[in-house]
C-alpha cells in the first residue's frame, strides 16, 4: 500500500479501512490539486459487473474550469474532435463557479457544462481507452480563487472551495451507497483523513 495514498474499500453492507498518520498530509497538500480518486461503479455493465467504476478528482482554479474554451470550437482541433459531445459511458458529478455555481446534483453524463470544456473530456477518453472498466469524475472547481483563503482546509475563507469540494466527494460519495452500489476509494491522505472521519 503507497504511504502517500489512503485506501477505502466499502461495499453494501460492510467496510474495510486502512488509516495512516496524516498529519502531515494536512501540511503538505496545500499545493494546487489535480487529484485522482478511484472508488467502486456507479453503474456495472451486464457483461462485465465485477469491474469496479473508478473516479477521478478534479479540483481548481480556471484551467480547471475550462475558461475561455468554448465546446462550439473543439472541432477546430483534430485530436479533440468529439470531445464536445456527452460521453454516456462517464458518470460526472461537479460544482462550478464561485458566486454563481453550476451543479449536477448528482451524477449525469460527462459532458461540457455551459458550453465550456474543462480537462476532463480528453482525460476520460484517454483513460477509457486505456482501461477496462467504468470511469466517473467529480470536479469542484472555481476560476480567481487562491490557495491562502478559498482553498485553505485549516481555515478556509473567501468562496470556501476546499469543504465545498469536501462536500461534493461526500455527497457524490453517499449516492452510490444509497444505490447500494459497491465502491472503492484511493484518496490523497488530505481528503481521505476529512472522509474517512465523517464515517
Amino acid at each position: 500500500m503507497d504511504a502517500n495514498v489512503e485506501y477505502t474499500f466499502g461495499f453494501p453492507g460492510t467496510k474495510l479501512q486502512a488509516r495512516h498518520n496524516m498529519s502531515l498530509a494536512r501540511r503538505s497538500a496545500r499545493f494546487w490539486v489535480f487529484l485522482f480518486v478511484m472508488t467502486g461503479a456507479v453503474h456495472a455493465t451486464a457483461q462485465e459487473p465485477h469491474l469496479p467504476l473508478r473516479v477521478f478528482i478534479f479540483a481548481g482554479q480556471s484551467n480547471m474550469v475550462g475558461s475561455d474554451s468554448y465546446a462550439k470550437d473543439i472541432e477546430r482541433f483534430p485530436p479533440f474532435a468529439g470531445l464536445e459531445k456527452p460521453q454516456g459511458n462517464v458518470r460526472f458529478s461537479y460544482c462550478i463557479g464561485r458566486e454563481v455555481k453550476l451543479r449536477s446534483d448528482g451524477w449525469v453524463d460527462l459532458q461540457p457544462v455551459n458550453d465550456v470544456v474543462g480537462p476532463e473530456p480528453g482525460f476520460a477518453r484517454a483513460v477509457c481507452e486505456t482501461i477496462d472498466g467504468p470511469i466517473a469524475i467529480i470536479k469542484c472547481a472555481a476560476g480567481g480563487t487562491d490557495l491562502g483563503n478559498d482553498w485553505n482546509p485549516d481555515e478556509p475563507g473567501g468562496f470556501e472551495m476546499y469543504p465545498l469540494l469536501l462536500d461534493l466527494i461526500r455527497s457524490s460519495l453517499q449516492d452510490l451507497e444509497r444505490q447500494n452500489i459497491p465502491w472503492i476509494v484511493a484518496l490523497g491522505k488530505l481528503l481521505a483523513e476529512v472522509y474517512l472521519e465523517q464515517q
